[in-house]
C-alpha cells in the first residue's frame, strides 16, 4: 500500500515555501507519495528542489490552480524514467550510492565489503560507459573541436580518466599497489572526478542527445531505451566481453 503524506505549504510558519519544500521532500523514502499544496504556479519551486536534491525525486501536477495547485511527488526510482538522458542521469545516481558505500566502508576498515561494493560499481561504470561511448556518441554523430572542446570529445576523455583513476584503486584492492587500507585520499580523487564529470554531461551533452531524440521520433527513443536498459542491467554484457 503507497505510503500517502500530505503538505500544505501555505502553513510553513516564517519559512520561505522553497526552504520548508525542501526540509520535507529530503525525507521521501522509495514507496511514498507526497502531495504537495501549493498556492502560487509550482514549476519553478520544484525544479529548483529538485536540482537541489539531485533530481531524485519525480514530480508532476495533479490539480491545477489557481487558487490551489497540487503536486504529486515521488522517489524517482518508484516512476519508470520518461526519456534516456533520464536513464543515465538516474544511473548516475545509482553508480554514486555504490561508490560512496565502497568508500564509507574503506573509512570503517571493513576492507572485504567495501571490495565487494566497488566490484558492482566497477561493473556498473563500465556497462554506463560503454553505451555513453560505444553507442550514443555514435548514434548522435555531432561536430567535433579540432582541439577536443566539443562536449562529445570531452566525454570521452574524462571517461579515460575515470578509468585510469578506478584501475588504480582497484590496484589497491587487489594487492598489487599496496595496502588497501591506503586507497581511501584516492578513492576521494575519484568521487569528486565522477561529480564534476557527472554535472558537465548533463548540463551540457544530455540536452543535446534529447533535442536529437525528438527530432528522431519517440518509436527511435525506445528502441534505443530498450537496448540502454539491458545493458545497464547486465542483460548484454557479451557487447563489452564481460560474460
Amino acid at each position: 500500500m503507497t505510503d500517502k503524506v500530505r503538505i500544505d505549504l501555505r502553513q510553513r510558519g516564517d519559512l520561505p515555501a522553497h526552504t520548508h519544500a525542501y526540509y520535507r521532500l529530503r525525507e521521501l523514502q522509495p514507496g511514498q507519495v507526497f502531495e504537495l499544496l501549493v498556492d502560487e504556479p509550482p514549476r519553478l519551486l520544484m525544479e529548483s528542489v529538485s536540482l537541489q536534491l539531485r533530481h531524485a525525486i519525480h514530480w508532476r501536477i495533479v490539480q491545477q490552480g489557481p487558487p490551489l495547485w497540487t503536486v504529486r511527488v515521488q522517489a524517482r526510482e518508484d516512476v519508470a524514467a520518461e526519456s534516456l538522458t533520464e536513464l543515465l542521469e538516474r544511473d548516475h545516481l545509482v553508480l554514486d550510492s555504490r561508490f560512496a558505500d565502497a568508500l564509507h566502508k574503506v573509512n570503517a576498515g571493513r576492507l572485504d565489503e567495501a571490495g565487494e561494493d566497488l566490484q558492482a560499481f566497477s561493473r556498473g561504470l563500465r556497462r554506463h560507459l560503454h553505451v555513453e561511448n560505444e553507442i550514443l556518441a555514435q548514434v548522435f554523430r555531432a561536430p567535433r573541436d579540432p582541439l577536443g572542446q566539443d562536449p562529445t570529445s570531452v566525454m570521452i576523455r574524462e571517461h579515460e580518466q575515470i578509468l585510469q583513476q578506478l584501475e588504480l584503486i582497484e590496484g589497491y584492492f587487489s594487492g598489487e599497489l599496496g595496502d588497501v587500507a591506503e586507497v581511501a585520499p584516492f578513492m576521494g580523487m575519484l568521487s569528486g572526478q565522477l561529480a564534476k564529470h557527472e554535472t558537465r554531461e548533463e548540463q551540457n551533452l544530455f540536452p543535446n542527445w534529447q533535442a536529437a531524440l525528438r527530432h528522431a521520433g519517440a518509436d527511435s527513443e525506445a528502441q534505443l531505451m530498450d537496448k540502454v536498459i539491458a545493458i545497464l542491467a547486465g542483460e548484454r554484457d557479451d557487447s563489452l566481453g564481460m560474460g
